[in-house]
């Protein structure tokens, strides 16, 4: 421990990012502690969908198993993108999801996704401490002096990493003097939770693209309720709205034709989506992921995710820097150095895709449905909503932490395809929390090379090629991060490749990946 810090990592912020990053540090042997001022774990259901990419990440966490079990994967959508035309169905079930073991958008209550995490993190020997609220900090270059109020009572935490989850209005983030450039979109929505008869499936979604403004349905694992999603093209921005079981039932009777009958309006709210990345997600030994660091359009349901995933590629890069002590600024500056990009990029397009849906001139909106209509019957189109949506093809080629080479889906700074391998899948056979060295070649070459890098204390997989049943480039040897993205790739089997990754990318030596 650094002279000075009483632990490891400092989590601000006990939402699903928090919780994911308090889950990552404890399974990586990190000491931590969680705080969140809030009294309680909320029990709205905010946050929806749970994408592929994240479910694959929770399966690290050893919470996807919980977190599926809570929710209901989504079998279709259905896009009305001209009032009185049929709808267009899209079958989310049979799209070519490819290599994941979770095929599916998956509809839950962030409530319930955050219930999984604190329990999971609890099964690790850590609790939230609730009531418990952030103050201030102050680095001292080797550990961070964060001040807390718990119950009225000051303390300062010194904690050698402090990672600020703490939503959009982030404390953290200001006070690590890091600004964050923000906008809001000109458009009010509003939301309910309510249970009624939407005249579709109990696993089947609706985006229709009314005169009133974009509307969206989306099935919830409680039997016969939804979540509603309405954009008022017409409300003035500042006029507030009741929304109650009759304002529901005049939006299904203008937009859908559909007598809903809604009840039980569990969660309702009014909106206007804020959007922006802040403008580093470091500074010194502070880190900002989720809320915090990146704010979304809810469309696609991007915001959770992005988040989690914040998480996942955050603390395995601390883990390392404190178990190998290199010169870390390169290792733990690779961090900003791909979130910040994908969320600049995530961003952009559903802000983009947030203002096409909410066209408010009537011819524009007439043009934006009729091209819909053909853009949507396009298979490859479809296919965006699967693995695209899904997060299963975000690439990081450019990261600093990643030897560049044979480009395509599966080359260096992708992720790594999680096919069946035998009775088991690919990622199963990796390392938990440290690099893993997949050899491509069970030949006896392939098991010596394996066999001396084991002996060195690397985690090694060998599978033959014909075994694996994904192509990846001609590749005989493979570095995969912790976080399942492939580091590197050799179509021989090169012990340089291993030394210049860790050595020259890392600053560690290879015996520490």
């Amino acid at each position: 421990m650094t002279a000075g810090a009483e632990l490891d990592v400092l989590v601000v912020g006990a939402g699903p990012t928090g919780l994911a990053a308090a889950i990552e540090a404890a399974r990586h042997g990190l000491s931590v502690r969680v705080v969140e001022a809030r009294a309680g774990r909320s029990q709205l259901s905010r946050a929806l969908v749970v994408h592929a990419r994240t479910l694959e990440a929770f399966a690290d966490m050893g919470v996807a198993g919980a977190v599926r079990a809570a929710g209901v994967p989504f079998a279709a959508l259905n896009v009305t993108p001209v009032i009185g035309a049929p709808a267009l169905r899209i079958d989310l079930e049979h799209l070519a999801w490819g290599d994941t073991r979770y095929p599916y958008w998956l509809a839950i209550p962030q409530c319930e996704t955050e219930r999984c995490l604190e329990a999971r993190l609890a099964a690790l020997g850590v609790g939230v401490e609730w009531r418990t609220s952030f103050a201030g900090l102050v680095d001292r270059g080797d550990h961070v002096e964060a001040r807390i109020v718990a119950d009225g009572a000051a303390q300062v935490c010194r904690a050698r990493w402090l990672i600020g989850c703490d939503g959009g209005h982030s404390a953290v983030r200001e006070a690590a003097g890091i600004g964050f450039a923000g906008a809001a979109l000109d458009r009010t929505f509003v939301l309910a939770d309510a249970i009624g008869a939407p005249g579709l499936p109990d696993d089947e979604g609706a985006v229709v693209l009314a005169r009133d403004g974009v509307m969206f349905v989306v099935p919830m694992p409680e039997p016969g309720r939804w979540r509603i999603i309405a954009h008022l093209a017409r409300h003035p921005a500042d006029a507030r709205v009741e929304i109650d079981a009759a304002f529901v039932d005049r939006l299904f009777e203008r937009r859908m034709g559909v007598r809903f009958g809604a009840r039980d309006l569990r969660w309702t709210s009014q909106f206007r989506i804020k959007q922006g990345v802040a403008a580093s997600y470091r500074a010194g030994r502070v880190f900002l992921a989720g809320d915090a660091a990146h704010l979304h359009s809810p469309v696609g349901g991007q915001g959770l995710n992005t988040g989690v995933q914040d998480a996942h590629a955050l603390v395995w890069r601390i883990a390392l820097a404190t178990r190998a002590r290199p010169d870390h600024d390169a290792l733990l500056g690779s961090y900003e150095a791909e979130r910040r990009p994908a969320a600049l990029a995530s961003v952009r397009t559903t802000g983009l895709v947030t203002r096409l849906m909410t066209l408010r001139v009537r011819l524009l909106a007439a043009l934006r449905g009729r091209v819909a209509r053909v853009v949507l019957r396009m298979p490859r189109v479809q296919q965006r909503l699967g693995r695209g949506i899904g997060m299963l093809d975000l690439a990081l080629p450019r990261s600093p932490v990643v030897i560049a080479g044979p480009a395509g889906a599966s080359g260096p700074g992708r992720r790594l395809p999680d096919p069946e391998v035998g009775e088991r899948r690919l990622c199963e056979l990796l390392a938990p929390c440290r690099h893993s060295l997949l050899v491509l070649d069970d030949s006896a070459a392939g098991q010596d090379f394996a066999a001396e890098w084991v002996a060195r204390g690397l985690h090694c997989v060998v599978v033959g090629a014909a075994a694996l049943r994904v192509s990846l480039g001609g590749a005989r040897l493979v570095i995969v991060r912790p976080d399942r993205v492939i580091a590197a790739t050799a179509g021989r089997l090169d012990p340089r490749l291993v030394d210049a990754y860790a050595r020259d990318r890392l600053g560690v030596a290879p015996e520490m990946l």
